[in-house]
């Protein structure tokens, strides 16, 4: 079960661009295409491993008119969505970005 102490690591194998207010992503080695909306995209953009989904929380909060307990939800949503289709690693401990990069 993901929890809002868990940290997101995103797949080295994914690539983000933006389109306008939402972004797309692309697993380069699968082929597979995901969209995302504001909210999602600035999710994906501020996600480094060594934020908890709870800290990523606090910061949607600020940008966005959301609650705190909604965001943490969503963003709880959203890593399972990600997790399932391989394009982040939900874990315990904080990742910094040059081992969140290292491909398995």
């Amino acid at each position: 079960m993901i929890e809002k102490g868990h940290y997101l690591v995103k797949d080295s194998e994914v690539l983000f661009t933006s389109m306008g207010d939402d972004a797309v992503l692309l697993h380069v080695q699968r082929g597979d295409y995901y969209s995302l909306n504001k909210v999602g995209a600035r999710l994906w953009s501020i996600t480094d491993g060594s934020k908890t989904i709870g800290d990523l929380a606090g910061e949607i909060t600020e940008e966005f008119e959301i609650s705190r307990e909604e965001a943490e939800k969503d963003i709880i949503e959203l890593a399972g969505q990600l997790a399932k289709e391989g394009l982040v690693k939900v874990v315990e401990t904080p990742q910094d970005d040059e081992a969140a990069q290292e491909p398995e």
